[in-house]
């Protein structure tokens, strides 16, 4: 930037300053780089709230999976229910087919598969958001 020393008509000296294009033009960057920090603060939260929103579905599907681990039969069917007013969850449980051999089977296995999914589903501001896990687990047959 270039400075400016101006005189008066008797040759006295004023201070040295900006021209007035150069202090529009600073003002101008300035507001542009506060704009740009300011976004990028304020998706940091946005980013931060779905972070621990999402760590919480987490949580509560890992307490719904060790309650259904800890029956001690499993059936198949759909459930649901509510965590707390924000959370609620779906739980589908349907039996798998070990040996897909068609309907002719001579062979019967030990144990019974089942998939379990659990779906968490939560509103989070305007959006509905859910996380779905699943896993698999098996119960011994039961003699008929």
């Amino acid at each position: 930037m270039v400075m400016y020393q101006r005189k008066n008509r008797g040759g006295a000296r004023f201070g040295k300053g900006f021209t007035l294009i150069e202090v529009v033009i600073a003002l101008a960057i300035l507001g542009i780089a506060l704009t740009v920090i300011i976004q990028l603060f304020s998706g940091g939260l946005r980013l931060g709230r779905a972070s621990v929103e999402y760590a919480k579905a987490v949580n509560y599907a890992r307490m719904k999976m060790e309650e259904i681990a800890m029956k001690p039969d499993i059936q198949e069917g759909n459930e649901e229910g509510e965590f707390d007013p924000t959370y609620r969850w779906q739980v589908g449980v349907k039996k798998m087919d070990l040996l897909s051999l068609g309907k002719d089977r001579t062979i019967t296995p030990p144990v019974e598969l089942f998939q379990v999914k659990v779906n968490v589903l939560w509103k989070s501001g305007s959006k509905e958001r859910s996380a779905i896990f699943e896993t698999y687990r098996t119960e011994k047959r039961k003699e008929s």
